[in-house]
């Protein structure tokens, strides 16, 4: 039996894994461009289609080329910066729920906070599953999501069988309907004044259960989530915009400057003034 077989037995799931899609995004980024700091709390493929960059994993920094593919574990910091003898860069990605990968080393699970597929000379045809799989996932034909994640489910499984040697698959606890609509509900409601007893009451959950089963699926808990939530949106507002420091506080729900500036240095390690004066586009 192999490592992946076995670690799959060990989870109770050796024959059968669940992939849903939860994300699917096709992105390019100009010359010197940097992406905004991700964080996803699931599980992401990306395949770079065209260009060069580096991209900043956590505190690793590895070369990203046309052909390659990274598989990124949740909750894990990521950003590219586009190489500034290339025109643009040419990003496919999508997130998937359930799973999370661990690597192998002397025939040991290790935790990894991602896995590189070097594939520069583009032997490894990815570009057509991973097109057909965003295509699918933004669509509006019958069934498309159900058939973009039927499409994910046949490419990940081959490619875990392929690198069987190299990682491991751990098939998580799957996201329960509630906390996927408190999660839901965050992203789209981030700048109101959220409360953790709004929340439990609208999961029909007590607090303290609210927050054991987020953090089960999130790692995080749902304050949390929303912090790093209003951080990411006033990220892109300071680059992007000549909003004040008291105007962006307020359009990302906090209630007051210093609070945000106190929130921001503590999560981002720069103020926000900082912060703008370096990314600035």
């Amino acid at each position: 039996m192999n490592n992946t077989q076995a670690f799959l037995q060990n989870d109770n799931s050796t024959n059968h894994i669940d992939i849903r899609i939860l994300d699917a995004q096709e992105n390019s980024l100009a010359k010197n461009a940097t992406s905004r700091i991700q964080f996803h709390p699931f599980t992401y493929f990306y395949y770079l289609v065209e260009g060069f960059g580096k991209l900043s994993i956590e505190s690793e920094v590895i070369d990203f080329n046309a052909g390659d593919l990274v598989i990124i574990n949740p909750n894990i910091g990521h950003t590219l910066y586009v190489d500034k003898n290339v025109s643009s860069c040419k990003l496919i990605g999508f997130g998937i729920e359930s799973i999370s990968i661990a690597g192998i080393k002397d025939g040991e699970s290790i935790d990894v906070d991602y896995f590189h597929v070097d594939n520069k000379d583009k032997s490894l045809q990815f570009e057509g599953p991973f097109s057909d799989i965003v295509r699918e996932y933004k669509g509006n034909d019958l069934f498309a999501k159900s058939l973009a994640s039927a499409l994910a489910s046949s490419f990940v499984i081959n490619l875990f069988r392929k690198y069987r040697k190299k990682i491991n698959v751990k098939h998580d606890k799957r996201v329960n309907r509630q906390i996927d609509y408190i999660k839901s509900y965050i992203d789209a409601n981030y700048h109101e004044d959220i409360k953790l007893e709004d929340l439990s009451a609208m999961a029909y959950m007590n607090k303290f259960h609210l927050i054991s089963e987020f953090k089960q699926s999130y790692r995080i808990t749902p304050i949390e989530y929303l912090i790093l939530k209003r951080i990411e949106v006033a990220k892109s507002i300071l680059i992007s915009t000549n909003h004040t420091m008291e105007e962006v506080s307020a359009i990302v729900g906090f209630n007051s400057q210093s609070y945000f500036n106190q929130v921001f240095k503590k999560k981002v390690g720069e103020t926000p003034s900082q912060f703008r004066k370096k990314h600035r586009l």
